[in-house]
């Protein structure tokens, strides 16, 4: 069984049979690896620096101070509540003060997101700053899909070793595990692309873009995003299928060389001292 032939051969059929996805799929990683966006000139750098300092300032100033009593009235609020969720005018009044600082935060927030959303489009969702924002979503999502991958992996592993299952050996342990975290990951960064996608749409509508570019935009975004989420998982899957046939042509390897071992005749002593008091016997 040839591994490197049956590559080839699945490759070089994949590419004849079907063009255009596999053109897309090489366009995909090209603009994952090398796409950073349009620069900007150096007045709309600093005005883009500037602004965004500025709601920086607010973020860490008076958001921060909202926040702060949204929790503290949250507090008042848990301290009132009586016996099953019971509430009474002191209740009331700090579940209305609560509402109220919630609301304040709320406010503080959109006036942040306007000052951010008003320096982004500026640059544009084109330029490097809306395209390393992307990219800095996509490698979050990533992360956020193989940390819950390992999560749910540790958790089947604690299953699987606790008493009262079926004994098993460590081979095929860990063979489960392996598939198990395959599936894990598989399931994580699918979730993680979908949430990744609508943080695409949300960062183009905040850029300010038109329909038609914003459009542009994202199909390329889910281009590149789903060559290389498919790439890693494709990666994946041979590894793990090389690594498994490579473990069974070994395992009948190990198998034909014992059958040949039980086969071999030994020489077996009958009447010591005498001539001729050797032959062959077969067990």
């Amino acid at each position: 069984l040839d591994i490197g032939a049956i590559v080839v051969r699945t490759a070089t059929s994949v590419v004849k049979n079907k063009p255009i996805s596999v053109s897309l799929w090489v366009i995909g990683l090209l603009l994952a690896a090398f796409a950073n966006g349009f620069s900007v000139d150096d007045a709309t750098r600093e005005a883009y620096q500037l602004t965004l300092d500025h709601a920086e300032s607010v973020g860490s100033d008076e958001l921060n101070k909202a926040l702060r009593s949204v929790q503290r009235a949250d507090e008042k609020y848990y301290n009132a509540k009586g016996w099953f969720w019971s509430c009474n005018d002191k209740c009331q009044k700090a579940y209305d003060q609560l509402n109220m600082a919630k609301a304040e935060a709320k406010r503080i927030q959109g006036k942040r997101d306007k000052i951010v959303n008003e320096a982004r489009k500026e640059v544009g969702i084109w330029s490097t700053f809306g395209v390393k924002e992307v990219r800095d979503s996509f490698w979050r999502a990533w992360q956020s899909g193989k940390d819950f991958a390992a999560r749910y992996t540790m958790m089947d592993a604690f299953f699987m070793m606790m008493p009262g299952g079926r004994e098993e050996s460590m081979v095929s342990f860990i063979a489960k595990i392996v598939m198990q975290y395959v599936i894990n990951l598989t399931m994580g960064l699918i979730g993680a692309f979908f949430f990744f996608v609508y943080n695409v749409y949300s960062l183009v509508c905040s850029y300010g873009e038109n329909v038609l570019s914003g459009l542009a935009f994202f199909l390329l975004v889910m281009v590149a995003s789903i060559a290389t989420v498919g790439t890693y998982l494709f990666a994946i899957y041979g590894t793990v299928a090389g690594g498994g046939i490579f473990l069974v042509k070994q395992a009948a390897k190990q198998a034909k060389l014992e059958a040949e071992q039980g086969r071999r005749p030994r020489q077996v002593q009958y009447g010591a001292g005498r001539p001729g008091g050797f032959r062959a016997h077969y067990e």
